[in-house]
């Protein structure tokens, strides 16, 4: 059965993800506003660095999904950094969620139960991954 998710409460659907795997260091939703949560993990970067690496990726998604009439709707991007890798997937035009992850991680099967963990949850945003 479903849950419906509001963005206001979207903490359930963030620890099922961060309770996929140990190397995930964090998980969170970037909707204008940061809605994440970390392991105990000490972070790479200060809040005010957060805020704007998650523009960033909202920005760099919004590109890439321009180029999707021609190739297909992109469903996830992963950029792998000397110290994490991050993976970004659509929620909607105006949103996306951001998993970071330590790098000896199987990223593959890391993207697979994340896609299937939203099967489980109804959220209020159209296109949750852009099926």
């Amino acid at each position: 059965m479903s849950e419906l998710v509001n963005p206001s409460d979207y903490g359930k659907f963030l620890d099922e993800i961060l309770a996929l795997d140990k190397k995930i260091r964090q998980a969170a939703i970037y909707d204008g506003k940061y809605h994440g949560k970390f392991k105990e993990t000490a972070g790479f970067f200060k809040e005010k660095e957060i805020k704007s690496s998650f523009t960033l990726a909202k920005n760099q998604w919004t590109r890439r999904k321009n180029m999707g009439f021609k190739i297909g709707e992109p469903r996830f991007t992963m950029s792998q950094y000397g110290k994490v890798n991050r993976i970004t997937f659509p929620i909607s035009k105006e949103s996306v969620i951001v998993v970071t992850t330590d790098l000896n991680i199987d990223v593959n099967k890391l993207v697979d139960n994340i896609i299937g963990i939203h099967h489980t949850f109804e959220f209020n945003l159209p296109g949750f991954f852009y099926r």
